[in-house]
């Protein structure tokens, strides 16, 4: 019955714009630097803390999504294979960010390729809607099993889609510059660690693809 609601819910808002973002690491952080940058120009909701489970998304959605929300920005956690799609056929995205693929539950998931395959269950739910995938280049897995074309690759390399460069760190935390399309934008941060820098391009990424002024 909640689920069938949360999906009524969805489906009864034409323009709402739904972000799936998921990763071995990162997706938590992502998603709050996400609703930041994106509730500058949309309001904008997002999971709250570490609500990625199928409960957590419709909970988010039967409880806190409003008329004139525009944007849903849905964290995806997974154990086992097959767990990001029941979440996509809640939420159906329209866009995507995966953010790492790496050796995490393996209890369940058992091997790698298992974890990669999860995570791009989100991939397959946006492509069926030709929207936008976002990935994180400097994933050694993602990278090495996926076609750039194919996806929108941030990160540190000058050959990606959305690059940081010029980066460097002191007391009062990073500075570093993103290129935006055919603008570069100087930033910085009190976040430290080229993660965080990694997570913050991949948000202004999205931001940027979705109208957010630079």
């Amino acid at each position: 019955y909640y689920i069938n609601d949360a999906k009524k819910i969805l489906n009864s808002k034409k323009d709402l714009t739904v972000i799936g973002v998921t990763g071995s690491y990162g997706k938590t952080s992502v998603k709050f630097i996400l609703r930041r940058i994106l509730s500058e120009k949309y309001n904008t909701l997002c999971t709250p803390h570490s609500f990625n489970t199928p409960m957590g998304v419709v909970r988010t959605i039967r409880e806190s999504l409003k008329p004139q929300t525009e944007i849903f920005v849905c964290e995806m956690g997974a154990k086992n294979v097959g767990d990001i799609k029941e979440i996509c056929d809640i939420a159906n995205p329209d866009y995507a960010m995966i953010t790492s693929v790496g050796a995490q539950h393996l209890e369940t998931f058992k091997s790698v390729d298992n974890v990669f395959k999860t995570k791009f269950e989100l991939a397959n739910a946006v492509k069926t809607k030709n929207g936008k995938v976002f990935v994180n280049g400097d994933s050694a897995e993602i990278i090495s099993r996926i076609e750039n074309e194919n996806f929108t690759v941030y990160g540190t390399d000058a050959d990606f889609d959305f690059t940081a460069e010029n980066i460097s760190y002191g007391r009062n935390g990073s500075e570093f510059e993103v290129k935006l399309g055919n603008d570069t934008v100087k930033l910085t941060s009190k976040l430290l660690g080229l993660h965080s820098i990694i997570n913050i391009t991949g948000a202004a990424a999205i931001a940027y693809s979705l109208g957010v002024s630079v």
